[in-house]
């Protein structure tokens, strides 16, 4: 069942429904849906893979030097136990120690580098995924953060995990939205993975696109949508059978100038 349901809900271009629609999606904002949920999925996947490679490489580091620096401690205890320790001894475990340092160093200098471009991130994700990702997000976004660079590593590497799940799912969420009048109201909205999402409330015609922008998602008002809307959240819901729902792809000016 969630086969059909999803191979339903993408047929955004494909042809009428059961009662006889004639209207075709335009196949030039067929290709710009699939090339941005494409693009979406890439920069994710390119991002996890880097940092799939620097967290191996960091944690072996880290359980190496963090072995030597237990080693380190217990040699000490020692010495102040006993007597001190013999100075080849010693300029070994001082050498050891800085090798430690210096590890850490190089973790913290990568993360340094990442934080910023995970920020930015962050701020382009919906908000069903930045409240299910809420404790990494606010360790990350604290001024403190580089201060537990172990913690902030694992934090990174989640963010990017779970928004690649999300772009490859649908999902349907409420979330409550301020109205051009200054109500607020709570809408059903429909997330294709991170390319777009259409919104509508139970009832009336409080209903829209949303689309994914440089500063975050934009939202834009469709009245005559929300019939489509809510029956496409129907069927995923599988309160409806599954049909064939005709929804618009929009494309912004700069993608069509790039298409002529």
């Amino acid at each position: 069942m969630n086969k059909h349901i999803i191979i339903t809900l993408l047929s955004l271009s494909s042809s009428l429904c059961a009662q006889g629609k004639k209207d075709t999606l335009d196949p030039a904002a067929k290709r710009e849906l699939i090339k941005q949920w494409v693009q979406t999925e890439r920069l994710i996947t390119e991002e996890k893979n880097t940092w799939k490679v620097e967290k191996q490489r960091m944690q072996d580091l880290l359980n190496i030097y963090q072995k030597e620096l237990t080693l380190l401690n217990e040699e000490i205890e020692k010495a102040g136990a006993s007597a001190e320790l013999a100075d080849d001894r010693k300029g070994e475990l001082e050498s050891e120690l800085k090798a430690y340092r210096d590890a850490q160093r190089l973790l913290i200098d990568s993360l340094t580098n990442m934080l910023p471009r995970t920020r930015n991130l962050i701020k382009r994700l919906p908000d069903p995924l930045q409240k299910e990702l809420s404790t990494d997000i606010d360790l990350l976004s604290s001024p403190d953060a580089m201060e537990k660079p172990r913690d902030v590593l694992k934090s990174i590497l989640n963010v990017l995990t779970s928004a690649g799940r999300f772009n490859r799912s649908v999902t349907v969420a409420e979330q409550t939205r301020e109205l051009g009048s200054g109500e607020k109201m709570t809408l059903n909205v429909l997330y294709l993975g991170l390319a777009r999402a259409y919104f509508a409330s139970s009832a009336g015609d409080t209903s829209g696109i949303v689309t994914l922008g440089e500063d975050g998602w934009n939202w834009q008002d469709k009245p005559e949508l929300a019939d489509d809307i809510r029956r496409a959240i129907a069927v995923y819901k599988k309160d409806q059978q599954p049909q064939l729902i005709q929804l618009p792809v929009g494309l912004n000016k700069s993608n069509q100038e790039a298409n002529q």
